[in-house]
């Protein structure tokens, strides 16, 4: 976005990011009351189910895994509503993982942690350049969880490629099943991406810090 706008201002001026920020202290590893059981390997995304954000190359890339490996305990977890939900349950009905998938439709935005705390690997692979900042995975990473996001808009900012997550191509179907499986076959590397993710959360989008940052630039305006 800072790249976008310096097309627009004069090449002297300073251009000053902050990035939105998460409230750690909502957004944190938790027990929660699970939809899954202790054992599963869950794999999902928290997002609206629209075209921009690729939620059916996730189900797609579920299916080559859960067909790799039958012999593992392996969970789809959608959360959040929107106009493609019916096209996308009828995708995994088709697909023949239904009864590895849950859709829970769209949930109020207190209970957002929970679902976070249920997952085992976010996910979340856009298909659109507008994706700017991706406040759903920085609430991932901020629940220790590691990420698989695609290459695209803001989202590679924020997930350092083989220390939280892993960044994948978009429209990509086989590329983000490989980096899943990287996870997914390995649960020290989840947790030690999680707490990485985690780290990275509280040195720079921990909501304070950015409400700092946003009043310290409105002081500089004052005084100048």
């Amino acid at each position: 976005m800072a790249e976008r706008t310096r097309l627009f201002i004069q090449k002297d001026k300073d251009i000053n990011v902050v990035p939105f920020g998460v409230d750690i202290n909502v957004f944190r590893s938790m027990k929660v009351k699970s939809l899954f059981n202790e054992n599963d390997i869950v794999i999902g995304t928290v997002k609206t189910l629209e075209k921009k954000y690729g939620i059916e190359y996730l189900i797609k890339a579920f299916k080559i895994l859960n067909d790799k490996y039958p012999e593992l305990p392996l969970k789809l977890l959608i959360v959040g509503g929107g106009s493609l939900e019916e096209d996308l349950r009828k995708l995994a009905k088709e697909l023949g993982i239904w009864n590895k998938t849950i859709f829970t439709g769209k949930v109020p935005f207190e209970d957002v942690p929970i679902y976070h705390n249920m997952l085992s690997v976010s996910v979340s692979v856009s298909v659109s350049e507008s994706e700017s900042f991706g406040v759903a995975v920085v609430e991932a990473m901020s629940c220790d969880k590691p990420v698989v996001v695609s290459n695209v808009g803001g989202l590679p900012e924020v997930v350092e490629e083989g220390k939280n997550g892993f960044v994948v191509p978009p429209r990509n179907t086989e590329e983000t099943a490989k980096a899943i499986e990287r996870l997914l076959l390995n649960k020290d590397l989840r947790e030690k991406m999680g707490q990485a993710g985690r780290e990275r959360v509280k040195a720079i989008y921990d909501w304070n810090l950015c409400v700092d940052k946003m009043i310290g630039i409105y002081r500089g305006f004052i005084k100048n």
